[in-house]
């Protein structure tokens, strides 16, 4: 969900945590980021169009749908909640490395009220879970909001076996 005008920026003032508001009332765009729960009803019409498009044959798609799409089928929806976040999340980090490649500044933000986002613009909390949002923007010219990223020692959060 793009929200590049005031109307829409309301939308997300109703359900943000106030430490960010500053990122919202600044940014050119927030985009609020949902996780599909039922994606998977569109895999079949992926993989026909695939198919149908010579790059897989008949015979590794008929493979594919049968050996995953019934897991999907089936599965808990905690199940679906996780692989739509985990979709989701590496759409948003590919969208933060093009905006940084292409002069824009990205923040992700997750203080907000998760329990609001999708009714505040009207989709199905059910099926759609919110993620993160992202703000975007032209950095500043004077730098003077410029915040430098603090970031944990690469040891603190992995481990090297």
């Amino acid at each position: 969900m793009i929200v590049d005008d005031e109307a829409g920026k309301d939308k997300l003032r109703s359900y943000f945590m106030k430490f960010n508001k500053p990122q919202l009332d600044t940014c050119s765009a927030m985009i609020q980021i949902f996780g599909d729960t039922l994606a998977f009803k569109s895999y079949r019409d992926l993989w026909n169009k695939a198919c149908e498009d010579g790059r897989i044959t008949p015979a590794k798609r008929d493979e594919v749908l049968n050996t995953f799409l019934p897991l999907y089928e089936k599965a808990p929806k905690s199940m679906l909640v996780n692989d739509s976040t985990v979709d989701s999340t590496i759409a948003a980090t590919q969208l933060m490395l093009i905006a940084r490649a292409h002069g824009y500044e990205s923040n992700p933000i997750g203080g907000y009220d998760t329990t609001k986002a999708a009714k505040v613009f009207g989709l199905d909390p059910e099926r759609y879970v919110p993620v993160m949002a992202i703000a975007l923007g032209k950095p500043a010219k004077d730098g003077k909001d410029e915040m430098k990223s603090a970031r944990y020692p690469v040891d603190k959060v992995i481990e090297f076996a």
